[in-house]
């Protein structure tokens, strides 16, 4: 037990060792994506056993932060673009709406953006004092870009065939959007001091996290703009994404024929 609860000895670097192995790590998750794309045949069976993975480890992050700290802080609930998988993967076999569940499954695609990025600076791996608290994100995020590739394999998300994936995912990444900035302003208007920041995007943030964003803006403020902002940022990037999907699976096309 006291390994579980053993810390760092000094603080973490940036592109220090912890963090490439975590690099190392995500490459190596997403090749397995690819290799189970390529071999699974009921891919839904996947998307439960990860969502189902998640939950496990949140849990576990739960208990880990109720014993060290007394508290679970508000600001902890996984609700970002990386942790929100969390609530809907295990429930895809379940869901029988074909539009939900594409929606669903292409929002993979969308986490697995926010996951690479993630890696360019992996915050709460970096910060954490105990090893556990590192180690746990590190896992998390692995298996967002598994599940990502995963589906951008099986399903053939790109060109024509993914168009429809692509866009059920926008619109089911959109409501998302709309949810956590409906809680976000909730909260900050009225719990201030335990405000809480979904898709960090809270009104009262002290500055903006997401890169290339936060050149242009920051605060959040003008919040109407700052979220619209956002908005666009993001669908700029999905679209780039599925761009590249669509030149790489039209030259492996080429290739194939």
């Amino acid at each position: 037990t006291m390994f579980i609860f053993a810390e760092w000895g000094k603080p973490l670097q940036s592109m220090g060792l912890v963090h490439i192995i975590g690099i190392v790590s995500a490459l190596l998750f997403g090749i397995l994506g690819g290799i189970l794309a390529k071999r699974t045949k009921r891919p839904e069976k996947v998307y439960c056993i990860t969502g189902i993975a998640f939950i496990v480890l949140e849990a576990l992050k739960f208990i880990f932060i109720m014993v060290t700290d007394g508290t679970y802080p508000l600001d902890r609930i996984p609700f970002q673009i990386c942790t929100v998988e969390l609530f809907f993967l295990w429930a895809v076999p379940l869901v029988k709406n074909e539009r939900i569940k594409k929606g669903m499954i292409a929002f993979t695609i969308i986490g697995l953006l926010a996951a690479v990025f993630y890696y360019v600076k992996p915050a709460t791996i970096i910060n954490a004092n105990y090893i556990f608290l590192s180690f746990q994100p590190m896992l998390w995020h692995d298996l967002v870009i598994m599940i990502g590739v995963f589906s951008i394999v099986h399903y053939q998300i790109y060109g024509k065939k993914g168009k429809s994936y692509i866009l059920d995912g926008y619109f089911f990444w959109l409501a998302l959007t709309a949810l956590a900035v409906v809680i976000d302003l909730i909260t900050a208007s009225t719990i201030p001091e335990a405000a809480i920041n979904f898709f960090y995007l809270s009104p009262i943030q002290d500055s903006v996290t997401y890169p290339v964003l936060n050149l242009i803006f920051r605060k959040p403020q003008p919040y109407p703009l700052y979220v619209l902002g956002f908005i666009i940022y993001y669908s700029l990037g999905v679209l780039a994404l599925y761009g590249l999907l669509t030149l790489i699976g039209n030259l492996r096309d080429k290739k194939t024929n």
